[in-house]
């Protein structure tokens, strides 16, 4: 039988006297990579570029930050969010007893094979948290292993964000009421966090406001019966959007920035642009982004757009909220 090392152990007893795991504790959108000097050195710029994505809010504002702990400080980082172990398989340190002590001798044996390897361990320590072992005997390659598969990676923390924020936004206060007002009236609904309500609804125009403030995040549905090829354009949405903007009064959309890409929303394929809206006369600004798909099963075209408002803030993560709202949109293909 395999001997646990010392710090798995005292780990393990403490988990099995609390009974449930508890929910990790930290900051939602920081990645904490735990290494040695030695293999920070050769994997930093990897795991950065990984985690380099964001948008404008006017200014870059980063989805995750990377926050780089030495060895010796490895047993606090176990325990938040998302943390990244890299590890020298050489080296008897830590990290490489951590690593033998927690995965299964196939998944050691691979790492021999192989010489370089990334496994996810979903939940190890704590509920909702994603711990990666990027584990290496031959540390020189680790870097380009880890730059082909950033997409791998980057949806691994990605996903148990998105869980986790879900959580948060829908706790024992969500507004099933008024979803179920959305979906009885409109033929669509959404789930609603506890402080968002319906600011105005254009029922000539099959458009339905809702938001909160401080700070200020609003989110719309668009909608037109059958198949709106132009919205899913981006020059059409751009001009759909335009339209959204005079409806929530004197909003436009800044052409430069724009972005444009064609994503799975759900179950749909959508057309998502994001960039930064701007007040025709007051000083106000900040980001967007739309979503523009075609659903079967109502035979309408639906736009969902999001703006936040909040200088001096982290914007991007009310966006990216608003988001987790919007893979919650729902149709029933029928309306009254």
């Amino acid at each position: 039988m395999r001997k646990f090392p010392v710090i798995l152990l005292l780990i393990v007893a403490v988990l099995s006297g609390c009974g449930a795991k508890r929910m990790a504790k930290g900051p939602s959108d920081v990645v904490y990579v735990v290494a040695s000097e030695a293999v920070r050195e050769k994997v930093r710029t990897a795991i950065d570029t990984t985690f380099s994505f964001g948008i404008r809010t006017p200014e870059f504002q980063h989805y995750y930050m990377t926050s780089w702990q030495s060895l010796d400080r490895i047993r606090e980082y176990l325990y938040y969010p998302h943390t990244i172990v890299v590890v020298d398989m050489n080296v008897n340190d830590v990290a490489s007893r951590l690593v033998k002590g927690l995965l299964s001798e196939d998944r050691l044996e691979s790492i021999k094979r192989d010489t370089v390897a990334l496994f996810a361990l979903p939940n190890t320590w704590q509920d909702v948290q994603t711990l990666i072992i990027a584990a290496a005997y031959d540390v020189d390659k680790l870097s380009d292993f880890i730059m082909e598969r950033q997409g791998w990676l980057y949806s691994k923390i990605d996903q148990k964000y998105f869980e986790r924020q879900s959580r948060f936004l829908f706790g024992r206060y969500e507004q099933k009421d008024l979803s179920r007002k959305l979906e009885n009236k409109y033929g669509w609904t959404m789930r609603m966090p506890s402080d968002f309500q319906i600011i105005h609804e254009y029922h000539n125009r099959n458009f339905v406001w809702l938001g909160r403030a401080l700070p200020y995040r609003w989110i719309s549905v668009s909608w037109a019966n059958g198949i709106k090829t132009e919205w899913l354009t981006a020059n059409g949405l751009f001009q759909k959007r335009e339209a959204i903007g005079s409806l929530y009064g004197q909003v436009k959309t800044e052409k430069r920035f724009l972005g444009h890409k064609f994503v799975k929303l759900e179950d749909w394929d959508a057309l998502r642009m994001w960039g930064l809206w701007y007040h025709e006369e007051d000083a106000r600004g900040g980001p967007f982004m739309t979503y523009a798909f075609y659903d079967h099963k109502s035979d309408k075209t639906y736009v969902i757009d999001m703006l936040v408002y909040s200088p001096g803030e982290k914007t991007v993560n009310y966006l990216r909220q608003m988001e987790i709202m919007a893979r919650t949109f729902r149709t029933t293909g029928e309306e009254n």
